[in-house]
């Protein structure tokens, strides 16, 4: 069993062919199909608030839980067959990681198909054109690595920054990877181009930015109707410049942004929004690696991202306070810190920025948040792209997006035992809840729905959690994964092909 679990959704996974096919679909697997989609269906729900609650979407890995809305977890696969769990703030994002897990790829392979999905259906946040921060865990190398790809300023200033996510990943992946890189960006090209219903997360986001997309013509022809009204739950977003961006990321890597016409036309962009931007400086652009940032919790690590990224020194500060208080003073400190280090206190009500985590039966995982420092970064949209350019990180208000960033995981430096993954984004509040939650799960062993329910997340910092208080891999080990409540995001499980 254990080797299956290992195998799954490792570093470097494979299929052979014709594996993960309709026609090689086993009855067993049918049936899990069937018990996994009603799981998510109830996960849904409860996500998007439908009942009106709190309620956590949470699940457990292990065989004869039962989950909150009465599915008897024992009808799904066992513990040998688990691959991975998923959690956006996107659901439709949260689906086509599953996938990439199911069909054999890593933990990276997933978020990386995630990313990519939520440039589409979540673009005021994780557009092409901004940046972001991850935090991934080897458990062969027992290492945890802090990629930073935050959107940077240009060496001319002004207010376009130089946008690092595809950069990011393309490095992740190129480590981590193992599925190809077109099958990971071709999903959310098709579903650009063919397009989409708006889901409830994008709805919710997008109806506060009305009066703000008004005023920019190019963006109000892509997300609000013609009288004006944003576009609903349920509408159709068609993004057939987008898709275009897409297909050059899919068929040229990083390239097909950073060099050629699409990077002609962002630097042309940049310049006249008063950012003497050069298609040399978009090229020469590099996203960093290096051993994350580490504070030991017991036998286990908590890794942080490095400790020279603003996010990481920020949520160094917050780790003992974490330990010691309660929520709302908790999210006092969190306010503290940032006085004494004399940022600004009067924040936006929306930062643009979004976080998600995957973490598989083998141990590895990875959390990450983006942000295009503002909702829909500068607002404009780079012609014949779809790109939206970010703020640079030295706007005014908006320049904190990157410190609230807050991937953080738990893992054992011996072994290579996963326990933790958290991510959130938004406000100082978003750090906060994330340490707040591995403290309460992983050393206090608290109840999930009792933990996240404490928690000083909400609309403006969410968060998304993995928690494995006994590790994994580990036999019958038992696992809860959970949404943020104040959102309408998913939590979803994978299993493999044939199981």
């Amino acid at each position: 069993m254990t080797e299956l679990l290992r195998r799954h959704g490792r570093k470097k996974a494979s299929l052979t062919e014709g594996e993960g096919t309709a026609g090689g679909l086993s009855l067993r697997h049918l049936a899990t199909m069937a018990a996994t989609a009603a799981l998510t269906l109830g996960l849904a729900a409860c996500s998007s608030g439908a009942d009106g609650g709190r309620d956590l979407e949470t699940a457990s890995f292990q065989a004869g839980a039962v989950d909150d809305f009465g599915l008897q977890l024992a009808d799904l696969p066992d513990q040998s067959d688990f691959v991975g769990a998923i959690v956006a703030d996107e659901p439709r994002a949260a689906l086509a990681a599953r996938e990439v897990l199911e069909n054999g790829g890593t933990a990276v392979d997933a978020i990386t198909a995630l990313y990519f999905q939520l440039s589409v259906t979540m673009p005021h946040a994780a557009g092409l054109g901004g940046g972001g921060l991850c935090l991934v865990h080897d458990p062969d190398s027992r290492e945890v690595t802090s990629y930073n790809f935050l959107a940077r300023r240009s060496r001319a200033g002004g207010p376009v920054a130089i946008p690092g996510n595809v950069r990011g990943f393309a490095l992740m992946h190129a480590v981590h990877g193992s599925a190809q890189w077109s099958s990971l960006v071709t999903p959310a090209e098709v579903l650009a181009a063919q397009g989409h219903e708006v889901s409830r997360a994008f709805a919710r986001e997008l109806a506060p930015l009305t009066p703000a997309l008004r005023t920019r013509p190019a963006l109000a022809g892509i997300y609000l109707k013609p009288t004006g009204a944003p576009l609903q739950e349920g509408d159709m977003l068609v993004q057939p410049e987008l898709a275009a961006a897409l297909g050059q990321v899919r068929a040229n890597g990083a390239r097909g942004i950073y060099a050629g016409n699409m990077a002609e036309a962002f630097a042309a962009e940049a310049r006249l929004l008063g950012t003497a931007m050069s298609v040399e400086e978009l090229r020469a652009y590099r996203p960093s690696s290096e051993p994350a940032q580490a504070i030991k919790v017991g036998n286990q690590t908590l890794s942080l991202p490095a400790a020279n990224t603003g996010a990481g020194r920020y949520m160094a500060s917050l780790w003992p306070a974490a330990q010691s208080s309660d929520g709302a003073s908790l999210l006092q400190a969190a306010r503290n810190a940032l006085a004494q280090a004399g940022a600004e206190t009067n924040l936006p009500a929306i930062f643009g920025s979004t976080a998600f985590v995957v973490a598989t039966a083998g141990g590895d995982a990875a959390a990450c948040a983006v942000t295009m420092n503002g909702p829909f970064g500068t607002g404009r949209v780079v012609p014949g792209s779809g790109i939206v350019p970010a703020r640079a990180p030295d706007a005014p208000g908006f320049g904190l997006a990157g410190a609230f960033l807050a991937p953080a995981l738990i893992t054992n430096d011996f072994n290579g035992t996963f326990f933790y993954a958290g991510a959130g984004a938004g406000g100082p509040q978003a750090p906060a809840a994330v340490l707040d939650l591995a403290d309460s799960l992983i050393v206090r062993s608290a109840d999930i729905k009792a933990a996240q329910a404490a928690t000083v997340s909400d609309a403006q910092g969410k968060v998304n959690v993995v928690a494995c208080p006994d590790g994994a891999p580990r036999d019958n080990a038992a696992c809860v994964f959970g949404a943020d409540p104040n959102g309408a995001g998913l939590g979803v499980l994978g299993f493999p092909p044939g199981s």
